[in-house]
C-alpha cells in the first residue's frame, strides 16, 4: 500500500474525531437524533479546520447502514465508499471547476432520481463561492425545495462570496480556528501513534506556525520527519522552517524597550543571515508585545513570566503606539522587496516613538515637582499649568519665554518683606500698624508683586510658610456629614495627586441605588474622562469606595450639575506715578537723581545683582523645570520682548 500523508491518514471519520469543534458536532448529532435535519448545510470557516471532513462525516451518517445515525460505524460498505470518495449516493463537486450554469443544470437533473443504495442522495459542494452569479441562480429552486431525498452541504472559506439568497436557504456553522494548544496536543498523539519521539516545544512551535490550521500542521510535522528522522526537537523545527526561537524574540523586545538600537538592529541582522523568515520574526514581535499588554492589563497573571517582567519597563499608553505601529509595519511586509530594510526603520522609529514626551508623562513629572518641595519657597515664573485642571488650585508655574527677575504673589494679606533687620522696635511695630491698615485698601494694592530673589532655609520656617498654611485653611471646603461617602474619597485622592484627582472635588454626593454610588459633576468636567487615565483611575476610586462603605460599589458619573464659580481675575497693578520733570537749573533734582539712579526712568525693571541671579538659576525646582521642558534663561538684556 502507498504511503499516505498524516492529513489524510489521521483525517477525522466520526463525530468524536472532530478537534475544537465541538459547538457543530453536538448540534449535528442532535438534529440527527431528532430527525430534524435540514435540506441544506454550510460550513464555514479558514483552510484546515474541518470542514469537508464534518461534511463527510455527516453524509456518513446520513446514509450509514444502521442509519441515519449520530454515530456512523465507518466499517460497513456505504461508509467505505464515502471514505473513499467512490459512493453513488454521495457526490463531492469542486465548485472551482464546476462552476458553470450548466454543471448546476446537470446537478438539476441528476437530483430527480432516487439514490442507488442509501436513503439519501447527498451532493457535497466544495468551494461554493466559486460558482458563477447563473449558477447561484439555477440552484435557488432546487436548494429551496429539493426531493426529500436530496441533501445539500455547501463548504467554502469566503462567506461572504456567497449570495444572500444563497445563505437564507442553508444552515450556517461556522468552524473555529484551532488553538496552538489544540494542535500540538494531537501532533503529539500522532508521534505516538508513528513511535517518533517529539518534544513537546516543537510541537508548540509547529503548532505556532500552523497559524489555527491543523491541516497545515499535521503537513510540516510530516516534512520534518522526513528532515530528521524519529526524533525531532525544537531547533529542528526552526532550522527547516526558518522560525524564530522565542528566546530571540524576548531579547529583540527587551532591547526594543530599553532603547538600545544598536542591539536589536544587531540582531535582526543575525536573523537575516541565518535565512529567517523577517515577516515572521515581525509577527512574533508583534505578539509578544499583545502579550506584555494583555499581562499588565490583568495585574492577577502571573508576574514571574517574560512578559510580566518586559511589562515593568513600560507603559500601557506606549505599548498601545508600539502596537500600532508594528501592526502597520506588518501589513506593509507583505509588499516589501526589501523585508530587513523595512523591519530596521521600523525598530528605529519604534525607539523613537518610545522617547517622545506624551502629555500624561509631562503631569506626572510636574505633580512629583510639586510633591518634592513647597511650592511657596520656590521663585515661579508666570506661564501656570493650572489649565491642565478643571479647578484654581496651587501648582507650580514655569516660563518658556525669557523672564525677569522672579516674582510671587502675597500669599495673605500680611504680607512678608523680606529686609535687613531692624534692632528698633517702634519700625517693627509701625509696619505691623501700616499691614493691618492694608486690608481696607483695594484688591489691586494687594496684588502688588514683591521680589523675592534669594530666600534659603528662612523662608521655610518664616512667615511665609505660615501664610501658605493659613491660606490652605482658608481654601479648605467646610467640612460635610458623615452621610457623604464621596467627600472622604476625593479629598484623600486630590491630595494625593491634585494634577490628576484635583477635579473630583466639584462632584456632589446625590445618592447610592444598590451598588451603584452617583455623583454629579458640571458638564465642562466631561472631558475628564476621556482619557486613558480614567479607565485607572474609576477602578481605584471604586476600590476606596468599597473599603469605606463595605460592600462593593460601582461608581456612576452624572454630568448635569452647576458650573463652580469662576475665579476672580487678578487686576491690573496700578501704572507707576509719572516723573516730575526734572529742573536741571535745580541742583537738589541733581543730586537726587544721581542718588537714586531708579527716578531716571521710573519704567525700567528692577536690577538684581549677580549674586541674586545666580542663586535663582541653581534653585533645584528651577534646574528640573528647565530640564523637563529643554529651556533656558535669558537675562532683561538678552529677551527679545524687553
Amino acid at each position: 500500500m502507498s504511503y499516505r500523508v498524516f492529513a489524510r491518514k489521521y483525517r477525522p471519520q466520526k463525530f468524536e474525531e472532530v478537534i475544537g469543534q465541538e459547538h457543530i458536532t453536538r448540534t449535528l448529532q442532535n438534529a440527527i437524533k431528532g430527525s430534524r435535519l435540514a435540506q441544506a448545510y454550510l460550513f464555514v470557516g479558514p483552510r484546515g479546520v474541518g470542514k469537508t471532513s464534518t461534511a463527510r462525516i455527516l453524509a456518513k451518517a446520513l446514509n450509514c447502514l444502521n442509519g441515519p445515525t449520530d454515530n456512523p460505524c465507518g466499517t460497513c460498505d456505504a461508509c467505505i465508499e464515502i471514505a473513499e470518495g467512490r459512493s453513488l449516493d454521495v457526490m463531492e463537486i469542486d465548485g472551482a471547476s464546476n462552476n458553470s450554469v450548466e454543471s448546476i443544470r446537470t446537478l438539476r437533473e441528476n437530483a430527480a432520481y432516487a439514490p442507488a443504495r442509501g436513503p439519501y442522495k447527498v451532493y457535497l459542494i466544495d468551494e461554493v463561492h466559486m460558482l458563477s452569479t447563473a449558477a447561484f441562480n439555477a440552484l435557488l429552486k432546487t436548494l429551496e425545495e429539493p426531493p426529500e431525498h436530496v441533501k445539500f452541504l455547501f463548504a467554502t472559506t469566503e462567506a461572504q462570496k456567497v449570495p444572500a439568497t444563497i445563505l437564507s436557504r442553508c444552515q450556517r456553522f461556522d468552524l473555529r480556528r484551532l488553538t496552538p494548544e489544540l494542535i500540538a496536543a494531537h501532533l503529539l498523539y500522532i508521534a505516538n501513534m508513528e513511535k517518533v519521539s517529539l518534544d513537546p516545544t516543537a510541537a508548540e512551535a509547529i503548532a505556532r506556525g500552523a497559524d489555527g490550521a491543523l491541516r497545515d500542521a499535521e503537513s510540516m510535522f510530516d516534512q520534518v520527519i522526513a528532515f530528521c528522522g524519529t526524533t525531532i526537537t525544537a531547533g529542528d523545527v526552526q532550522m527547516v522552517f526558518g522560525f524564530t526561537p522565542r528566546e530571540t524574540v524576548i531579547s529583540l523586545t527587551a532591547a526594543l524597550l530599553a532603547g538600545d538600537t544598536p542591539s536589536a538592529l544587531a540582531q535582526v541582522r543575525d536573523q537575516a543571515e541565518a535565512g529567517k523568515d523577517l515577516s515572521r520574526l515581525l509577527a512574533e514581535l508583534v505578539g509578544l508585545l499583545r502579550d506584555v499588554l494583555i499581562s499588565k492589563a490583568h495585574p492577577a497573571t502571573e508576574e514571574q513570566t517574560e512578559e510580566g517582567r518586559l511589562g515593568h519597563t513600560i507603559s500601557q499608553e506606549k505599548l498601545l503606539v508600539l502596537l500600532d505601529h508594528f501592526g502597520e509595519s506588518e501589513g506593509r511586509m507583505r509588499w516589501a522587496t526589501d523585508k530587513k530594510l523595512l523591519l530596521d526603520v521600523a525598530l528605529i522609529k519604534g525607539v523613537h516613538l518610545l522617547e517622545e514626551t506624551s502629555l500624561s508623562d509631562v503631569i506626572d513629572a510636574l505633580a512629583s515637582l510639586r510633591g518634592g518641595s513647597p511650592l511657596p519657597d520656590r521663585p515661579t515664573a508666570k506661564v501656570t499649568v493650572s489649565a491642565l485642571v478643571p479647578k484654581p488650585a496651587i501648582v507650580p508655574t514655569l516660563t518658556p519665554a525669557p523672564v525677569a527677575p522672579a516674582t510671587i504673589a502675597p500669599l495673605k494679606k500680611e504680607r512678608p518683606v523680606i529686609e535687613e533687620e531692624s534692632n528698633e522696635e517702634a519700625d517693627k511695630e509701625s509696619k505691623k500698624e501700616a499691614t493691618k491698615g492694608d486690608e481696607t485698601n483695594t484688591l489691586a494694592s494687594e496684588a502688588e508683586m514683591i521680589p523675592i530673589l534669594s530666600l534659603g532655609d528662612e523662608m521655610a520656617s518664616g512667615p511665609a510658610a505660615s501664610g501658605l498654611e493659613e491660606l490652605e485653611e482658608k481654601a479648605t471646603p467646610a467640612a460635610v456629614t458623615t452621610t457623604d461617602p464621596w467627600h472622604t474619597v476625593a479629598m484623600s485622592l486630590a491630595s494625593e495627586s491634585p494634577l490628576k484627582f484635583g477635579w473630583l472635588e466639584d462632584g456632589r454626593f446625590v445618592e447610592i441605588q444598590g451598588d451603584r454610588l452617583i455623583v454629579e459633576f458640571p458638564p465642562s468636567l466631561e472631558a475628564q474622562t476621556q482619557t486613558l487615565f480614567w479607565i485607572q483611575a474609576v477602578k481605584k476610586i471604586e476600590t476606596l469606595l468599597s473599603t469605606d462603605l463595605g460592600k462593593k460599589i460601582t461608581l456612576e458619573c452624572r454630568f448635569s450639575g452647576a458650573e463652580p464659580p469662576a475665579p476672580e481675575p487678578m487686576p491690573e497693578p496700578l501704572p507707576p506715578p509719572k516723573a516730575k520733570p526734572i529742573d536741571k537749573a535745580s541742583p537738589s533734582s541733581a543730586s537726587s537723581t544721581a542718588s537714586n539712579p531708579k527716578m531716571a526712568s521710573p519704567e525700567s525693571p528692577p536690577e538684581i545683582s549677580a549674586e541674586e541671579l545666580e542663586a535663582f538659576k541653581n534653585d533645584p525646582l528651577i534646574k528640573k523645570a528647565l530640564e523637563i521642558f529643554k529651556a533656558e534663561i535669558l537675562s532683561g538684556e538678552q529677551s527679545p520682548g524687553i
